[in-house]
């Protein structure tokens, strides 16, 4: 009976590894948003270092916060 349940827990910790719980997911959005933010009060010098126009920072900062990539990680479209 207990290898049962050692093999059932094991399954559901697999699951939880796979999909992040709703802290995790708040966190990167609360991230996402942040980091959006400061792209915007970058100045051209910056951004040019990074590779960017201006244009580029706005279009990217006015994203919504959700839109993020399958790894929770912000993805720069241009």
């Amino acid at each position: 009976m207990s290898a049962h349940l050692g093999h059932a827990s094991s399954l559901r910790s697999a699951h939880v590894a796979r999909s992040p719980g709703w802290s995790v997911l708040l966190r990167r959005i609360f991230t996402v948003v942040e980091t959006r933010m400061q792209l915007q009060e970058l100045d051209d010098r910056m951004l040019r270092d990074v590779g960017m126009s201006r244009g580029d920072a706005l279009h990217e900062a006015n994203r919504a916060p959700w839109d993020i990539g399958p790894d929770g990680k912000p993805t720069i479209r241009f």
